[in-house]
């Protein structure tokens, strides 16, 4: 009876674990910035709040240049529904409604993440995400708070 209960809380507790990352966003997908970036971490809300441009600035003052994948990219999908909480087609009408509203443009759209990752490289304020695999030394990844 014990060795059932703990394999009924080890399975539940893993569940619940994979669940939270899927939730986030955290299964595949990183955010990474340029490496003279100095944030090491993020609150998902700030960054919902970059990607949305309604905040426009670092910390340190700089200027936030959100770099964004096309909207069939299966990476955008994890990222658009994990941290923005919208999917992608929402998140293209949100930027409709802004474009004739407000006179925001959406963040730069890319199709490859190694463009992203280019981008980022590039430009010291630029933020974006990529499949965890695209990782490399040009680039660095920053930690996501709840």
């Amino acid at each position: 009876m014990d060795r059932k209960i703990k394999i009924i809380v080890i399975t539940a507790l893993a569940v619940g674990w994979f669940t939270a990352r899927a939730s986030l966003g955290f299964t595949d997908v990183v955010i990474i910035v340029n490496r003279e970036n100095p944030v090491k971490t993020v609150k998902k809300s700030v960054l919902a709040r970059y990607f949305l441009k309604k905040t426009t600035r670092w910390d340190s003052g700089a200027r936030v240049v959100p770099i964004d994948l096309t909207v069939s990219s299966p990476v955008r999908q994890e990222f658009s529904e994990g941290v923005l909480q919208k999917s992608p087609h929402e998140v293209e009408e949100y930027w409709i409604a802004e474009s004739l509203t407000g006179g925001k443009l959406a963040p730069e759209i890319v199709s490859d993440p190694a463009l992203v990752k280019k981008r980022v490289a590039a430009d010291a304020g630029a933020l974006g995400y990529v499949d965890k695999t695209q990782v490399d030394e040009t680039v660095k990844v920053v930690e996501i708070a709840e």
